[in-house]
């Protein structure tokens, strides 16, 4: 067994700040708030939360729906465009951000000029236990540590014509050796999830919100490319899908161009395909423009991101060296998304294809569906994913840390395929600044022969890995944001920039 210190230090901390937020949160709400807990931390589109559609009720309209609600040094959206005018749902999400008891606020500071610096931070204090019941088995195993450590900052010109989104990751500090997840793969890791770059993103954008009736940007830096679906990092579930690099292209040196008008959005990329090499690596730059992707997404029932239906697909063409030779793979994502208010609380669900086309050898593929349903502070969800992994000559055997390990410049071995259930359970313990949600989490894994002769009873012990994790989401300054998208798209940057800039988003003619 193998128990980090520092990681159970952590979870006994975030333990105590659990309960400590809730006997403050019981001390300082009123009644009325604690009689209504199904909006308890709902500050921003989130797609775990559900809070797009009516979830905040706003103040009435003559009343000030500021009053009372601005803290020193907090700058808040001026409002100049009238309701019908503005994108559906978005003022009932920034309407949340105001009027939601302001219990774990976004930071966010105007400076001289109109700047404005917008800022959150996560982390996850988790134990997982893994492996068959067996405790001979090599795979038989527990750990405890912080992941997903990330602060995110956005800094914003006046009326946000430019935006600089940077998020720092942290788990080459707290989880240098990669978090048990069986199935997962990528840049270097196998059946553990790599961790991820310091540098997680660095993009720097320009915006224009009235062009051609609709709102145009153009973003660079370091981050993801326009492809698939939103970061897991910011969905219910803790442990990443399998098809993590299938459905998303991040971490990458990328030039983004985005477009939305009304209910549409377009985006295209032109980036680097080479993945880091380690989470300190910045010199993935190799191939720079040599790959790109687009993506197209309809929404329904609302405009941006607020929307709470979208139906998207993507395309990316990536050139990757391997073994010493630059090879493309073609990639494919379909997906619809659901995210609204309900009468009993609200829902997120996603359904996602995966498909990955190489110019020499098989592809993958990826089935995927989740679901979180909001009760309260109540909050089940689930997964279920179907799909093929590659699996590569490993470097140590069974029972060693090499066996997690493979040389990412090497092709694969074969494939097997996985039928991985993920459910879990978390509770909302949101007030006195930090959002902290307890959960509890069971994945259990179908493993099978795809190709190459690989025989998971004997890689695994077994044809069904399984693993529970336990812990404490934590959330400073608000609740999880949609990642993946820039510009125009970015949630941080919607929901603080100046509203008389709103109108090219739903298509308007004219200001009043």
């Amino acid at each position: 067994m193998r128990f980090d210190r520092f990681g159970a230090a952590l979870l006994l901390g975030a333990a105590a700040a659990a309960f400590a937020t809730r006997d403050a949160t019981a001390q300082v709400r009123p009644d009325s708030a604690r009689a209504d807990t199904s909006h308890a931390g709902m500050h921003h589109p989130m797609p775990a939360d559900t809070s797009h559609a009516g979830m905040h009720h706003p103040a009435p309209a003559a009343a000030n729906p500021h009053a009372g609600h601005a803290m020193p040094g907090m700058a808040m959206p001026r409002d100049t465009v009238p309701r019908a005018l503005q994108p559906a749902g978005l003022h009932d999400a920034m309407s949340g951000v105001r009027h939601a008891g302001m219990k774990h606020e976004m930071l966010m500071r105007e400076f001289a000029g109109g700047w404005q610096l917008l800022g959150m931070a996560q982390a996850f204090a988790m134990t997982t236990w893994a492996a068959p019941r067996d405790p001979e088995s090599p795979l038989h195993d527990t750990e405890s540590y912080l992941t997903q450590p990330a602060v995110m900052v956005n800094v914003l010109s006046p009326r946000a014509r430019l935006a600089l989104r940077g998020t720092l990751n942290l788990e080459a500090v707290t989880q240098p050796a990669g978090e048990i997840t069986f199935g997962g793969w990528g840049e270097g890791y196998i059946d553990r999830r790599h961790p991820h770059t310091f540098l997680h993103e660095a993009m720097l954008s320009l915006n224009a919100w009235n062009v051609a009736g609709g709102a145009l940007s153009v973003s660079a830096g370091k981050g993801f490319a326009a492809y698939g679906t939103d970061d897991p990092m910011s969905r219910p579930v803790a442990k990443y899908p399998t098809n993590h690099h299938l459905s998303q292209i991040l971490e990458r040196w990328t030039v983004n161009g985005a477009y939305t008008r009304g209910p549409w959005s377009a985006e295209a990329s032109l980036f680097s395909g080479q993945e880091p090499s380690g989470p300190w690596d910045l010199d993935n730059f190799e191939g720079f423009g040599r790959s790109y992707s687009a993506r197209v997404i309809r929404r329904f029932g609302g405009t941006g991101t607020t929307a709470p239906w979208e139906l998207g697909a993507s395309f990316g063409s990536v050139s990757e060296p391997h073994e010493g030779t630059a090879e493309r793979t073609a990639l494919y994502n379909a997906t619809i998304r659901h995210s609204g208010a309900h009468s009993f609380g609200g829902i997120y669900a996603m359904a996602e294809a995966s498909l990955s086309d190489p110019e020499h050898g098989d592809g993958f593929w990826s089935l995927l569906g989740e679901t979180q349903v909001r009760i309260g502070r109540h909050r089940p969800y689930y997964r279920v994913e179907y799909a093929t992994r590659p699996e590569y000559a490993r470097e140590g055997a069974t029972g060693t840390p090499g066996f997690y390990r493979y040389d990412h410049d090497l092709e694969p071995a074969g494939a097997t395929r996985w039928l991985i259930h993920s459910l879990g359970y978390e509770y909302d313990l949101s007030g006195g600044g930090v959002a902290t949600r307890p959960f509890l989490e069971v994945q259990r894994s179908r493993v099978s022969a795809e190709r190459g002769g690989i025989d998971p009873a004997a890689l695994f012990g077994g044809r069904t890995p399984w693993s529970v994790s336990a812990g404490f989401r934590l959330f400073f300054g608000g609740g999880p944001m949609r990642m993946g998208t820039y510009g125009v798209l970015d949630d941080m940057t919607l929901m603080h920039h100046p509203m008389d800039d709103m109108a090219g988003m739903t298509g308007a003619e004219a200001h009043p």
